[in-house]
């Protein structure tokens, strides 16, 4: 009983001067928070995800990032009745319209859009990494190779989505907060529910729902869910053509038709890019080189069993059957990629799965140093400055954009 006192004394003691130290300069306590996560101190891990939340609240985007569109999106709503603002969300179509009610409700109680953002970010990465805990609670998982999660799950992580996207992350990580609490604690409805929040987040979302019914509700025989995943690889030689044609017979809403033809026809967005530069493509092969990895892991560990296996392999069939359209593809990856690393620590007690981690976590650098290199002004611009030295500094900084129409 002693220990355990003396025990949490000094965790006690460790937080509170953690604290102190993140209170005056959170660079300057960072070396001790990072030695403290390292020693599973849950307190240190939250301080680590404020730590990268202030980077939102210090980012100042260009008018080509998504970010600098919802600072605009904050300026025009902060002086508008509600009514005038739903007409603006009937107008463009906003079927995901979770982040804008936010963003309406923030400035209207007179907080800034630099809070909100910054409070997306740390819900993003606290939903995600609650979710990681849980994980390596139920397992004996050794301080060594669950730091080596933590980080492996950060550099796996779209700099950009996180940083600049906010919705697109933020919809991901309550969309696999959905998934957990449906598959290991029986709240399927909750869990269905959190979905559709998740969905109205963000409409990429939707394409998981099949997943989650499979996986989750009906929770269909393995080999009839191997048998699927083996069959999605002939989705590899469809065309984009093709794809549309099929997405354009399903029975769904018409208000989804502007959707499917923009991802669908003609070239998208990363497509264009990867036509106009070689290293627009080659960072892009890179980006989703991980999915090779999976495969070979899934196949070559066929014969293990478990339900969260099942779902994995049925989103591992989501990315063959978007193969052909790398927007989508894309896109999946931000949950898919965390959801493969969860599975890891999972079968942590398998032979060779120590091996399979060190491995993954080897094949996500090449990722995040393309992630960096491409984004590095970004960040360099808005973080190289005194005001980042100090707590005080980064609440007091202002982010001022200019917006030209």
């Amino acid at each position: 009983m002693d220990e355990v006192k003396k025990t949490g004394i000094k965790i006690k003691n460790v937080d509170l001067f953690n604290s102190f130290l993140f209170i005056i300069s959170p660079l300057l306590a960072l070396p001790n928070i990072f030695i403290s996560t390292y020693n599973r101190n849950k307190f240190s891990l939250i301080l680590l995800l404020i730590f990268a939340s202030l980077i939102t609240y210090q980012l100042v985007p260009s008018d080509t990032k998504d970010l600098y569109q919802f600072y605009r999106f904050y300026k025009d709503v902060k002086d508008v009745g509600f009514e005038e603002f739903l007409r603006y969300l009937t107008l463009h179509k906003r079927l995901d319209f979770v982040i804008y009610f936010g963003i309406y409700f923030f400035a209207k109680l007179g907080f800034s859009g630099q809070l909100f953002f910054s409070v997306c970010t740390f819900i993003t990465l606290y939903l995600i990494y609650s979710i990681y805990q849980k994980f390596i609670e139920k397992r004996e998982v050794s301080n060594k190779y669950y730091f080596l999660g933590l980080i492996s799950i950060f550099i796996s992580i779209e700099l950009l989505g996180l940083y600049s996207g906010i919705r697109n992350l933020l919809a991901v990580s309550i969309a696999v907060y959905a998934f957990y609490i449906g598959l290991f604690e029986g709240k399927k409805g909750k869990g269905f529910l959190l979905l559709v929040l998740a969905s109205l987040t963000h409409f990429g979302i939707l394409l998981f729902f099949p997943v989650y019914i499979l996986g989750v509700f009906r929770k269909i025989k393995p080999q009839t869910i191997f048998a699927i995943y083996l069959i999605s690889f002939v989705f590899l030689s469809f065309t984009k053509e093709y794809l549309y044609t099929i997405a354009m017979s399903l029975p769904l809403p018409e208000t989804f038709d502007y959707k499917i033809r923009g991802y669908l026809q003609g070239l998208d967005f990363i497509e264009k890019g990867n036509k106009a530069s070689l290293s627009a493509l080659m960072s892009y092969k890179i980006r989703v080189s991980w999915i090779y990895f999976a495969h070979v892991y899934l196949l070559f560990t066929y014969k293990r069993k478990s339900d969260y296996r099942n779902l994995i392999i049925l989103l591992m069939c989501l990315l063959n059957i978007f193969s052909v359209t790398p927007d989508i593809q894309l896109r999946l990856t931000y949950l898919i990629e965390i959801m493969f690393i969860y599975l890891l620590f999972y079968e942590y007690e398998y032979k060779n799965n120590k091996l399979f981690i060190k491995l993954f976590f080897v094949f996500l650098i090449p990722s995040f140093i393309v992630n960096l290199i491409i984004y590095r002004d970004y960040f360099i611009e808005s973080l190289v400055n005194l005001n980042f030295l100090t707590l005080i500094g980064i609440l007091m900084k202002k982010v001022e954009l200019i917006f030209y129409w």
